[in-house]
Order: structure tokens, then sequence, then C-alpha cells
């Protein structure tokens, strides 16, 4: 029986090791990329070494927003792997920039077999937690930035955003800072609601973005986020928009602040810093988003706390992502993703063809193989199927 047992051990251990190495083919970047109602969509990019990016349906959105956001609108897109490593989540801010920065009072929840197709939940907090004190319409002004994170402690997902608030607001000179705060809540089985938003970290003057990662080295989470709005001074230290980080031996904190910035030196201002580990490495990077610049910078660290600059990637044509998120993805999701793309640019190649260059029963033909075409792309993940309707509509 020992021997059996061993054998069996021996022979499980492969496959394994060959499943870890399967979902860390690639990486895959969802983000938003402009200001615009047409730019605050979901965006897809991949990426062999995690620096540069190549975006799928040609720069244009995944999943439109004005099916999923209250606001019509989405931005700062974070996802992950579930897990039991085959379901996928993805948490978002419900905005619409054209409104006003103080104009935002929720969230989405979207969860999803094969990252293509999203069930979805919006949360606004005035409407699910009438009875918070100052989280009523006129005095909440934006909840932004969520991100998710697994709590063992609780055995359940932990979902963490900034909240900013009218009453919260402080002087800076002759001017006023909106103080945003990190809250969490816990997200239920389904992923489709939040319980009421209790305090993460307050930073003493305006935090934003989010973004924690577990430190196995050190046995602690690590909070990055970015100080936020006008430049003040915070316990001596002078703000001025950059990524900072903080630690916590739980993840619900209390979590201590490190009064530096781990950016690039410069005077630029950044934001939506994410941290992800670099495949086949134990090394991470931590990507900024320079907005004003018009690139991400990317850095590399092998103790999560000291980073060195590596490079810009420009922002530029088809890729131009905003404050977004990086995850790793197998062979085959990224096949699936790929042909995805195929289908959804042989569509929009077809739908603008001229109709002068095309018959009446041609015209009719094209109508047909489009509406089908269509079906296959909202129905369906197998890659087989997309590509192979992909090459019908290619070759009409």
């Amino acid at each position: 029986m020992a021997a059996l047992a061993a054998l069996l051990a021996a022979a499980a251990q492969p496959a394994s090791a060959a499943q870890a190495e399967e979902q860390d083919s690639c990486y895959l970047f969802a983000f938003f990329s402009s200001n615009s109602a047409n730019g605050e969509q979901i965006r897809y990019a991949l990426s062999d070494d995690g620096l540069n990016y190549t975006s799928l349906n040609g720069g244009r959105p995944v999943v439109a927003s004005d099916t999923i956001a209250l606001k019509k609108s989405i931005r700062d897109p974070y996802i992950c792997r579930g897990r039991d490593g085959k379901t996928y989540y993805m948490v978002m801010t419900d905005m619409r920039s054209g409104e006003g920065w103080q104009s935002n009072d929720g969230l989405i929840l979207m969860k999803s077999d094969d990252l293509l197709h999203w069930r979805h939940t919006a949360i606004d907090f005035p409407t699910r937690f009438p009875g918070m004190d100052g989280f009523d319409r006129k005095n909440l002004h934006a909840v932004w930035a969520p991100q998710i994170i697994w709590d063992d402690s609780a055995g359940k997902y932990m979902i963490y955003y900034s909240i900013g608030r009218h009453d919260w607001e402080y002087p800076v000179g002759d001017k006023r800072q909106p103080h945003f705060k990190l809250f969490y809540s816990y997200v239920n089985d389904d992923f489709t609601d939040i319980t009421e938003p209790q305090m993460l970290f307050d930073f003493g003057t305006a935090a934003i973005d989010g973004d924690i990662i577990y430190d196995d080295k050190n046995k602690e989470y690590v909070l990055f986020f970015k100080d936020e709005g006008l430049p003040t001074v915070n316990n001596g230290f002078k703000t001025r928009q950059g990524v900072m980080r903080a630690t916590a031996k739980k993840l619900t904190g209390p979590y201590a602040v490190e009064y530096r910035h781990l950016q690039k030196p410069g005077q630029y201002p950044v934001e939506g810093s994410s941290v992800f580990r670099l495949i086949g490495s134990d090394d991470y990077i931590l990507m900024y988003d320079c907005y004003a610049q018009g690139f991400y910078q990317f850095c590399r660290s092998s103790d999560l706390k000291n980073f060195t600059f590596v490079q810009n990637t420009p922002t530029r044509g088809a890729f131009t992502p905003r404050h977004g998120s990086v995850m790793h993805i197998s062979a085959g999701e990224r096949e699936r993703l790929e042909a995805w793309s195929e289908l959804a640019t042989a569509i929009r190649d077809l739908e603008q063809r001229p109709a002068p260059t095309l018959t009446l029963k041609q015209l009719d033909a094209r109508r047909e193989l489009l509406g089908e075409a269509r079906r296959t792309l909202a129905g369906t993940a197998d890659p087989k199927r997309l590509r192979n309707m992909a090459a019908r509509v290619n070759k009409f």
C-alpha cells in the first residue's frame, strides 16, 4: 500500500507541475483607455514578457460598458483568477468622468468561466447601504478602484476600494482637497453582493488605488497605494501623487506606512499601481500609469520593498492603457482570447465594407452571415468554432 501510494504521488506530481506551468504561459492586461465614453470600457492586451503588450480586438472593447454599468462607463478594472483555477473575477469603478470627478457612487462585480462572457452586478452604495451615516447621495462623491483578495481567516473574497466624502475634505492653501480613505467589504459566494463597508486604511491625507499582495518571505501583507491630490505635508512627508507602501500582519490591518515614493524619481504624477509576479521568477513587477507622460512605467523587485526601474512602455496606437491590472494566463486561455479577437475583428471589417461594392444578393448574404457571426461571438468561447467562423467572414 505504501509503495502504491508513493507511485501514485510520483505520477501525480508531473501533472500538477504541468498544470501550474500551463496557467503561467503569458500575461493578460485588462484596462480602460481614456477619459471618454468610448475609452471608459474594458480592453485586453497580451504580453510574453510582462512589459510589452499587444492589444486584442484592435484596441477596441471586449465588454461594452453600457451593458454592465449604471453610469454606462467603467474605469480601473482589476482582473484575477479564482481559487479554483477556472473561475475569473473582475471588479471596477462604475463611473463616467464626463459627469465629473465627484459623480460616482458605486462599483461593479463580474464573474466569468471563460474571460469573455461575464455575469455582472452593479452596486450603488447609497441604494445598497441607505442606513450608513455619510454615505447618502449628497455626501458621498466617489467609490474608486476596487480590487479583491482572498481572506483565509474569513474564508471569503475581500473587496477593497477608495471612498471620498464631502464631509472629509481638508484645506490645502486656499483650496479644499477631497480626503479619500480605503474601505473593505466581503463578497458573497455568488459574487453578486458585498457587506457593509469597513475602514481599512486612513493615510491622514488622500489615498487611492490600493493594491494588496501577500509577501510569503516576510509573512505580511503589502499595500501599495497612491498619495492623491494637492501636494501637502503628511507626517513630515511631502506628498506629490506617487506610489507608496504600507505593511500589516493581518489583511484588514492595521497598516504601517513607509514614508517614501517607490516610482522612478521624477516630478510627473503616477497612479493605478499594480504588482504581479514574473513568470518563471521569484521577482515582481510594479507597474503604474504615468498618465500625463504617455507611458506605463515598469519597475522590478525581489523583495516587494526595493524597486529598480526597468522601462517605460509607450501607450499609443491600439495600445493606450489607463489604470488596469495584469494576471497570468495559460496557452489555452490565450488561444481562446486570440480566436475571439480574430472573429470580432473579422466582423468589424465586414461591417465596414462599403455597401456600393456589394450586389443586393451579397448584401442579404452579408446580413445573414453577420448575424450568425455575432451569435457565435456572443455564445461560445471554443477557439475552433470562433476561428472557423472568422474564416467564413474573412472569405466573404
